[in-house]
């Protein structure tokens, strides 16, 4: 593609054409000893340890930490499970306990070993709750850590828990040398990571580039790219001239509305993988108002999702239908979704709204944190308003996002809160537990990402007996039971499921987009 072309096609999506940072045009310029990859990240890395906050920014944090890295066992593009430095791993017939065996001679990057005494510490920071106060399902059901000799490990569970392999594979598993962590401190490693991954550390400005370099004692054979650099590029625009000029060799984020010039274009690859994160609005349960089941079915069949996933979209996204997306551990379809904004005006006469009493809605929307964020908002608040609701919309910065979700009760200023919860961990469990088991209170903060306070005591059931159950079979029928229960409940306006859009170019090989939001580049080579 020619620069005029691209800049043309980017002025019509939207994007501005921006100066590439200083800091990536040296790096392209600097002659670094063996082969570099350049990563143009919408997202910044702020912090790199596994606890306190988990890789920050997201999903920038958790690519980086990718490379750095080594886990117990690891997903492969697929979203399977496979072993990474345990050697073995077994889980007892009655899931309370499993039994890992760790490869032998495997060594951080600051040359001290990774043995069993390093996986206790590590495992020990994941399970407490006042140091790792995120993805607390992946954590809560542990109960303690065993370990014989340099090399195996026992952990006990307090109950069963079938999806312990899920969580060890979750890239919050990361494994930290404890050597660093007496070095840095306990909060320090975030500044300072120092795992046993492909790559070490190299030079790290938080918020504005990483670099790490090849691992020469890596117990998988040193990586055959020297160097990879992580630029925050936040402007797409940017990224993709940053892309064709070859300042950088991979961008993520691509528009979709560039999509197809760029398949078109000489030396770059598109690299597409539709996500497990289904979008959507939260709805805020603890409105009288929205309690009524009929005005929740209202505001789903007032939406035109299709329309969002093509239209919006370009066709890189698709309507889900049920609360889970396609290719989530565990999916079960339970019905499409229906446009009828007809039966939606219908519904909330019988609620008792119409002209002369319109359901007024306060809206939050994000700016910049999910895809097309802003254009989806003017689209639901423009069909909601068209079938005879009051929408008043705020938009929210993407620093200040989270905060609006996570208020207590008394606190939340929305009624409907558009949110995409990303079970990177593969778990149809992990999601429908993090975002519909019943909080301990609803009057406070949601205990993970229940914000709209949904509950239902039979999910809450179906979700517990889930968790225990042994075997998969048994277990994907209860949660299929879940899912029709919740789609049915419409504690959420279900909207789409979008593709992970990622450019390549300079004959990149083994980038890997994941089903979760995350690009992994810890087997890309430069040809």
């Amino acid at each position: 593609m020619k620069r005029r072309t691209l800049i043309t096609g980017l002025a019509a999506a939207g994007g501005a054409v921006a100066t590439l940072r200083p800091s990536v045009r040296a790096l392209a310029q600097s002659g670094a000893a063996g082969p570099v990859l350049r990563y143009g990240q919408g997202t910044a890395i702020l912090t790199l340890d596994p606890v306190h906050g988990s890789f920050t920014g997201y999903p920038a944090g958790y690519e980086a930490a990718l490379c750095l890295y080594d886990r117990l066992l690891d997903f492969d593009a697929q979203m399977r499970i496979v072993p990474e430095l345990a050697a073995s791993f077994t889980m007892a017939p009655d899931r309370r306990s499993a039994s890992l065996r760790l490869r032998r001679g495997v060594l951080f990057h600051d040359g001290t070993p990774l043995d069993a005494a390093a996986v206790k510490v590590n495992l020990l920071r994941l399970m407490d709750p006042k140091r790792n106060p995120t993805n607390r399902p992946l954590w809560d059901p542990l109960a303690g850590i065993e370990t014989s000799g340099a090399d195996h490990v026992t952990i006990r569970l307090k109950a069963p828990f079938a999806e312990l392999p899920n969580s060890l594979a979750h890239a919050s598993s990361a494994i930290v040398s404890p050597a660093a962590l007496a070095k840095y401190g306990d909060t320090g490693i975030a500044q300072h990571p120092v795992g046993a991954g492909p790559f070490r550390l190299a030079s790290f400005s938080p918020g504005q580039q990483l670099v790490a370099e090849a691992f020469a004692q890596y117990w998988g054979g040193r990586p055959r790219t020297a160097r990879i650099a992580f630029h925050y590029i936040p402007e797409a625009a940017t990224r993709l001239n940053a892309l064709e000029t070859q300042a950088v060799d991979v961008i993520d984020s691509v528009p979709e509305a560039l999509v197809g010039s760029l398949k078109g274009a000489p030396g770059v690859a598109v690299l597409t993988s539709l996500s497990l994160r289904p979008m959507g609005f939260a709805i805020n349960l603890t409105r009288a108002k929205l309690r009524d089941p009929r005005v929740r079915q209202a505001l789903n069949l007032a939406v035109p999702v299709t329309t969002i996933a093509q239209r919006v979209f370009f066709g890189y996204a698709r309507a889900p239908d049920s609360p889970l997306a396609y290719a989530t551990e565990g999916y079960h379809a339970v019905s499409p979704l229906a446009f009828d904004p007809a039966k939606a005006k219908a519904l909330l006469a019988a609620a008792g709204y119409g002209s002369s009493k319109p359901l007024h809605l306060a809206m939050a929307a994000s700016k910049g944190l999910f895809p097309a964020d802003e254009a989806v908002a003017e689209v639901v608040a423009n069909s909601l308003q068209q079938a005879g609701m009051q929408v008043a919309m705020t938009q929210i910065e993407a620093g200040s996002y989270w905060d609006v979700l996570r208020q207590d009760a008394a606190h939340m200023t929305w009624d409907i809160a558009m949110f995409g919860f990303n079970p990177s961990n593969a778990s149809g469990l992990y999601q429908l537990a993090s975002l519909f088991q019943a909080n301990a209170s609803d009057a406070g903060r949601p205990d993970v990402w229940n914000i709209g306070r949904y509950r239902n005591p039979t999910v809450d059931h179906l979700l517990a007996q889930a968790g225990a159950a042994p075997a998969a079979a048994r277990r994907n029928a209860l949660l299929a039971q879940a899912q029709a229960i919740i789609w049915h409940d419409n504690p959420y306006i279900w909207l789409q499921i979008n593709e992970n859009i990622v450019a390549t170019g300079r004959k990149i090989s083994g980038v890997e987009v994941l089903p979760v939001v995350f690009t992994s580049l810890r087997h890309a080579t430069i040809a």
